[in-house]
């Protein structure tokens, strides 16, 4: 509470001329209020709900959707006298083999969180989360499932499923990564209790 008193009094300093800027300014003083942990969460919550815009824009864009929606084996051959910049983006592919990629990503950063864990609650004076030390049971559930998930799939990528020649788009490819890496961060910050709410 005191962070949000502090937050308002700044922010009024810079002057609030009527009803609108008292909504701003109430806005702007209740997220400088936020402490580190929820300010994480709110930023995964706003990259989700964009990320799930854009594809249903993609999805439902028909020019979009023909370009960038296909992959594998569901990819047209480009045409050759096609110039249009959509085109010429969805063009750019790397191989669908490299989904192991996701994986590799989801795993390596549940160790890096399993080691953070141990770090925190073993030598919490240097832990530079102090949410992390408060990390439950369900916590580790969820880090737990999501590396056993991330271990059994890269396994499966890697000497299972048979490689194949077919491409995707750089842009699948990215979000894929970008995907496993903030769902990562989400299983921590939206599992470990805030100490920042918690009453005695």
């Amino acid at each position: 509470m005191d962070r949000y008193v502090k937050s308002v009094a700044f922010i009024q300093k810079w002057g609030v001329r009527g009803q609108a800027d008292l909504h701003i300014t109430e806005f702007f003083a209740r997220l400088m209020a936020l402490d580190l942990q929820s300010l994480i969460i709110v930023a995964l919550r706003l990259y989700f709900l964009s990320t799930t815009a854009a594809v249903l824009l993609v999805h439902f864009v028909p020019p979009l959707h023909r370009a960038f929606i296909p992959y594998g084996k569901t990819r047209g051959t480009p045409s050759s006298s096609s110039h249009s910049v959509l085109d010429r983006i969805s063009e750019i592919t790397v191989p669908k083999a490299w989904f192991w990629h996701y994986y590799l990503v989801s795993v390596s950063l549940s160790i890096c969180w399993g080691f953070v864990f141990v770090w925190c609650s073993k030598r919490s004076e240097f832990c530079v989360f102090p949410w992390l030390r408060m990390g439950n049971g369900r916590a580790w559930l969820v880090w737990g499932m999501m590396l056993v998930q991330g271990c059994r799939r890269l396994y499966e990528s890697l000497f299972v499923l048979k490689s194949s020649s077919a491409r995707m788009w750089i842009g699948h490819y990215l979000v894929g990564c970008a995907f496993y890496t903030m769902m990562s961060v989400a299983v921590i910050a939206e599992n470990c209790p805030n100490p920042h709410r918690m009453t005695p």
